[in-house]
């Protein structure tokens, strides 16, 4: 009786089958882990990205289309990992909460400014869960999601002015918070990704003005805050440090409009002091505000205290109380020349707000050209 032969051969195939596949697997989790570490430092990273949208053709998905959709959808998933401490410094979140202040003055030659400090405790967390912003409210213009991707949205047209710099200095426009509307858009937030309606259309009026008046800028035009809100910081600041010179003077400039809760205590002290009467006619206030976790914190105050005196000089009373926001940073550590300003708040009209963009280029006008001396 004849033994039946093993079958070596096909074990060994099979052996060395599965080493070469654990192989494959082990090099290519490697791979993703690596762009995952990347991405978490606020390295640009590009994945795949395929268009599955087919209602348009009568084709379906490839093969291969279909495999790389999966891959795609396994490295989103392994980007949406906990924050890195390294990220913080570029994620923080404007709260429109402004309650408990105390109030810090700095003495300058020719008017007093006045700083309000804002305790870290009064402060809220970046949300670990999908939350909405105004939550008394019926209906949300768009949903804060806690995660440091960038914006899937198209591309928009990224400068409205763009123009050769004004001799030593780099002047640089931008919105962190983009869709930040007023009083008209009550419905929808205080939220519009209209340019008629939100501060974005404010800064592209100002940046039209110093153009009009000499002082070349660029505005960036984008919004940083939709769809994804919590990213906001995260995507202002990729998109500036593009713009920085190595060898000029960065001046930059975050316009935002302020706003609160409904029935809080800082919407009744805004609902006081929204406006102010300049030349006969309305116009929205304005306050500048700076992140004191900052490296460069003293240089930011002290730049902003010269901003605020031109003001106060121009036109007494368009300016309210500079805000000095304890633990936050709002990318201001990118230059000594960062400024934040809050135009108007929610509960001014845009007809107001208008009106004070037209101040605001006068007195930015005449700040920038004592810089560039």
């Amino acid at each position: 009786m004849k033994r039946r032969r093993k079958n070596k051969d096909g074990r060994s195939f099979y052996m060395v089958m599965s080493i070469l596949c654990l192989t494959a697997l082990f090099l290519g989790y490697s791979f993703v882990y690596n762009l995952s570490e990347e991405r978490k430092t606020g390295k640009e990273i590009t994945t795949i990205s395929i268009n599955y949208d087919t209602s348009d053709s009568k084709e379906s998905l490839s093969t291969f289309d279909k495999v790389m959709s999966y891959f795609n959808l396994f490295l989103e998933n392994t980007f949406k990992n906990e924050k890195s401490e390294d990220l913080d410094i570029l994620e923080n979140i404007d709260e429109d909460i402004h309650e408990n202040e105390e109030i810090q003055t700095i003495e300058s030659e020719d008017v007093k400014v006045e700083l309000e400090i804002f305790n870290e405790g009064n402060y809220k967390p970046t949300a670990k869960n999908e939350v909405y912003l105004a939550n008394e409210r019926k209906e949300n213009f768009f949903k804060v999601i806690s995660t440091t991707s960038r914006s899937r949205a198209p591309r928009r047209k990224l400068f409205l002015n763009s123009a050769s710099l004004v001799d030593n200095l780099n002047i640089v426009l931008f919105h962190t918070h983009g869709t930040e509307a007023f009083q008209s858009s009550n419905g929808s937030n205080y939220r519009s990704l209209d340019e008629e309606l939100n501060i974005l259309g404010i800064g592209a009026k100002i940046s039209a003005n110093l153009i009009n008046k000499g002082i070349k800028n660029t505005h960036l035009k984008a919004y940083y805050d939709y769809p994804d809100y919590n990213s906001s910081y995260a995507n202002s600041n990729y998109a500036v440090r593009q713009m920085l010179s190595d060898n000029k003077k960065n001046i930059l400039i975050d316009i935002h409009r302020d706003g609160a809760e409904e029935n809080s205590n800082y919407e009744a002290l805004l609902s006081e002091v929204k406006t102010t009467e300049i030349n006969g006619k309305k116009a929205a206030t304005c306050t500048l505000v700076v992140g004191n976790k900052n490296g460069n914190a003293a240089k930011l105050k002290e730049n902003a205290g010269k901003l605020y005196e031109k003001a106060h000089e121009l036109y007494p009373g368009l300016m309210r109380k500079i805000i000095i926001r304890e633990g936050a940073y709002f990318n201001q550590y990118l230059s000594d020349y960062s400024f934040l300003i809050e135009v108007g708040c929610t509960l001014n009209t845009y007809e107001e707000i208008e009106y004070t963009s037209d101040l605001l280029t006068e007195v930015l006008y005449e700040y920038i050209n004592e810089i560039d001396k």
